[in-house]
């Protein structure tokens, strides 16, 4: 029987410094976003309900809320509770919704000992901690500690989970109502280590593809400090990777894209078997996982010599921007199978992107709204940055389009209802990603078709019915909240059967704080100066984007315009945007709009417009920097060619001159970890409203054909962009 070594957390090599929360402070320490959602399977199947998302308001977040029904969570006898990840995992937060039944939270635990094991035969303490009591209240968030904090694993390698209850409230049972488990995640800053998976996917035929032994690769088990690059690392072969081929790949997946500026590789270290180990390597990177290309020459690695303090093999240093590196084997060392024992790779300097987890969760709903796509954001107050504001009093507008309504089985993911109007909105209240501060609004089943609706209806070029809304970019001018809406017809085309032929301005008033949804008003734009398709081969369309340069709105260098931005198609030059120019003053007056042309000159027809960037989505935004490299510029963040997996920022010195210097900022995984078949990727975007001076949240869509069946392809997924700090510097 082998001991497990769970070694404690060193401090970083880069001194820590906390975020001081001050403009221009960029260069303070990034901290970490929640890591993956981790499923875990309880050895006991009486304990299912607690990790199932039985009761759970939604997927996969730590922010879900639980209900008080207590045939949604679990109470027994004292025992202990031991739940499996099916592999060794390197392990981060831990969130525990205690026991809930109204008028029975004495059966909730109290305090506990966390134990981890990798075999299920030999446990290592963890801590000994005291839960929070619940409350019984039917929207419970994470109960967690009786301190207000959470079971923070901080790195640890395990693959079991063991619960043991000491005592409990005073109730005559011991319960939980629900456990969710999450992968380690870094703080972010130069020269930190990468948390990293092989890549998890499911494949054509539903199969999970990684083996339990690849996470081997960057588990951290085995390696004395699971975090520095000058490590040893175990001769156990149970803490290493194997794989029959000799010419294998050993790829690794960042989970979000970063500045790599060290790669660190320890060869394969099983005594008697170290020829398994490589010995001519290339180092190979990749956007989306599936196309690959060569980022160094052959390097030769050194075969290990089985000894239980193994060194790093190689260190290599560069500069990639990449989520996925892959070491391949050119030759091994004359073994049958082709291994190595650990893989890591630090952050440099640039700029990353990686998953925000909070916000997509915030949009996972299994009761009513149920995910949409379409989705842009503004603060009710008109500022989309003000470090002076509360955050207590932040209310945020939530604009989405195409929405499935209804409720869903959360065990399976299936959608048991399903009805789908073509807008909805919400209004989130104190700025921060909390469930039970989110106020959904959309129609019920068999009323209105959506929440706004063209008025006059108009009907449908095919199929009957009528001409609907999908909505644009909403907008704040003093107690108004302005929406530009896009007019779709439903028409007869194989593919996409609907088009967009016009654009609409709608109004809501503002009161105490939030929307009047009785006040809406349409002013409709009968004139065509917010879209004209009237020309097949050069047709406009404005609302896709919009940014108040006004000194209300708090901007750097106002002047008082609203710049209305779009999308030019030009038959035979792609999707280009364009902007025209309002006075804030005459928003609603269209005759007045001016629209930038190609000799910078502003004139009231389109005429021979300026096109600030090429091969956009109909969906992006413009938002200005505030801190970091870029600071005083604008950031102009869009789907590549509308639809697919390429996420792009580009920036420009200004909201009239050219967005250039394109990012590749991100690239979905069209082989996503979801059920059902249908991946699709489309309109990103920016939401300035909930970001702040370092960090910048950006969204885009996911649908396909089986959204209809199961929950959890249908929403916004939400991550965020920051440039990376360089706590060796001082803070700016």
């Amino acid at each position: 029987m082998m001991n497990i070594v769970l070694a404690a957390r060193a401090v970083p090599s880069c001194p820590r410094k906390e975020a001081a929360g001050v403009p221009g402070h960029w260069n303070t320490l990034l901290p970490r976003q929640v890591g993956d959602f981790i499923g875990i399977r309880p050895l006991d199947s009486a304990h299912a309900v607690l990790s199932d998302n039985t009761g759970l308001s939604g997927a996969q977040g730590r922010i879900h809320w639980h209900s008080n029904n207590p045939e949604e969570m679990f109470a027994a006898i004292r025992q202990d509770f031991t739940f499996d990840i099916g592999h060794i995992e390197q392990l981060g937060e831990f969130h525990i919704w205690n026991y809930n039944e109204s008028g029975r939270t004495g059966n909730g635990l109290r305090n506990i000992v966390v134990s981890l094991s990798e075999n299920n035969e030999t446990y290592i303490e963890f801590g000994t901690f005291t839960l929070a009591q619940a409350d019984g209240n039917d929207r419970l968030l994470a109960t967690n500690l009786a301190d207000g904090s959470f079971i923070d694993f901080a790195g640890k390698s395990a693959r079991y989970i063991q619960i043991s209850p000491a005592d409990n409230y005073g109730g005559e049972l011991y319960g939980l109502s629900a456990l969710r488990l999450f992968r380690y995640k870094q703080d972010v800053f130069k020269g930190a280590y990468i948390s990293a998976s092989p890549i998890e996917r499911f494949s054509p035929t539903g199969v999970w593809m990684p083996s339990p032994e690849s996470y081997n690769l960057t588990n951290g088990a085995g390696l004395s400090d699971p975090f520095s690059a000058d490590a040893v690392h175990s001769n156990n072969p149970n803490h290493m990777f194997a794989a029959r081929s000799t010419i294998a790949g050993f790829a690794v997946d960042l989970r979000g894209k970063y500045p790599v500026e060290k790669i660190v590789i320890w060869n394969y270290n099983a005594p008697g078997n170290t020829d398994y180990g490589l010995k001519t390597i290339r180092i190979s990177t990749s956007e989306d996982g599936i196309t690959w290309r060569g980022a160094t020459e052959t390097m030769t690695l050194p075969q290990a010599d089985g000894r239980d303090a193994l060194e790093p093999s190689l260190v290599i240093s560069g500069q990639w921007h990449t989520r996925y590196i892959r070491v391949d084997n050119v030759e091994n060392h004359g073994g049958e199978f082709a291994g190595l024992s650990a893989v890591r790779a630090y952050i440099g300097e640039g700029w990353f992107a990686d998953y925000a987890a909070d916000w997509t969760a915030l949009l996972s709903n299994y009761q009513g709204w149920g995910g949409a796509d379409g989705i842009y954001m503004v603060n009710l107050d008109g500022k989309d940055y003000d470090p002076h504001r509360n955050p207590d009093d932040q209310a945020t507008f939530i604009m989405f389009s195409d929405t499935l309504c209804g409720t869903v089985d959360p065990v399976t993911d299936r959608r048991t209802s399903v009805y789908m109007p073509n807008n909805t909105s919400a209004i989130l209240y104190g700025g921060r990603p909390i469930t039970t501060k989110i106020d959904f609004v959309y129609p019920q089943r068999n009323g209105p078709p959506a929440l706004i609706i063209p008025d006059p209806l108009e009907s449908a070029s095919h199929g009957g019915g009528n001409k609907y809304y999908w909505m644009g970019d909403p907008f704040v001018i003093g107690d108004k909240l302005y929406i530009f809406a896009l007019k779709i017809d439903t028409i007869d085309r194989a593919v996409f059967g609907f088009e967009q032929v016009g654009v609409d301005l709608v109004r809501y008033d503002i009161v105490d704080g939030t929307v009047d949804y009785e006040s809406l008003v349409h002013i409709n734009d009968t004139a065509h100066r917010l879209c004209d398709i009237s020309d097949i081969n050069n047709r406009w369309y404005l609302g896709g984007a919009v940014f108040e340069n006004t000194v209300e709105a708090g901007v750097l260098n106002p002047d008082g315009y609203i710049y209305v931005y779009g999308y030019f198609d030009k038959t035979g030059e792609g999707r280009n945007m364009v902007v025209a120019r309002v006075l804030a003053a005459d928003i609603e007056d269209f005759g007045k709009y001016q629209y930038l042309q190609a000799n910078n000159r502003w004139a009231h027809t389109m005429g021979n417009p300026k096109f600030l960037a090429s091969d956009i989505a109909p969906e992006i935004s413009v938002s200005q920097v505030r801190e970091g490299p870029d600071a005083g510029k604008y950031y102009l963040v869009n789907t590549h060619l509308t639809i697919g997996g390429d996420l792009r920022l580009s920036v420009s010195p200004s909201l009239t001159g050219e967005f250039t210097d394109k990012r590749n900022i991100f690239f979905h995984d069209t082989t996503f970890k979801l059920q059902g078949t249908g991946n699709n990727s489309y309109n990103a975007k920016a939401h300035p409203a909930i970001s702040n001076g370092r960090e910048l949240f950006f969204s885009y869509n996911v649908n396909g054909p089986d959204c209809f069946v199961f929950a959890d392809i249908y929403r916004p997924r939400m991550l965020r962009y920051a440039w990376v700090p360089d706590l060796s510097q001082e803070p700016r």
